[in-house]
């Protein structure tokens, strides 16, 4: 007797599931209709892509007063005279002889000329 009470509540739940299943106890016109109303109220699928673009660059802050580029230089020229050497010039302004020659693209610390104009980079 256990046997067919439990056959028979088996084939009970399995007839309530295939019920709910889709198709399971509605009509075909049932569900046709659900379908075509789903796909009339769908709206549209819109995809935003972002628009490719540079990077910003820098722009430097001007320089000088009120924003305008200073007409007068500040920059420290050497005008070298018979005698003078690059090592002399250097200990003149203080600074090492290598950081003058290589402030000047100069490689040969021997060949300088009287009147080169050597410039003189500011100490930091």
């Amino acid at each position: 007797m256990r046997k067919y009470l439990i056959f028979f509540l088996l084939l009970s739940l399995m007839a309530v599931a295939c019920a709910q299943l889709p198709g399971g106890g509605a009509s075909t016109e049932e569900t046709d209709g659900a379908q075509e109303t789903a796909e009339q109220e769908a709206p549209p699928r819109v995809e935003v892509t972002a628009t490719p673009s540079l990077p910003p660059t820098y722009t430097p802050d001007p320089i000088g007063l009120g924003g305008h580029i200073s007409p007068v230089s500040t920059r420290t020229i050497h005008i070298v005279q018979a005698g003078e050497t690059l090592g002399g010039i250097a200990s003149l302004y203080g600074l090492e002889t290598k950081f003058l020659a290589d402030s000047n693209r100069i490689y040969n610390y021997n060949l300088i000329k009287v009147g080169q104009v050597l410039y003189i980079p500011p100490c930091e």
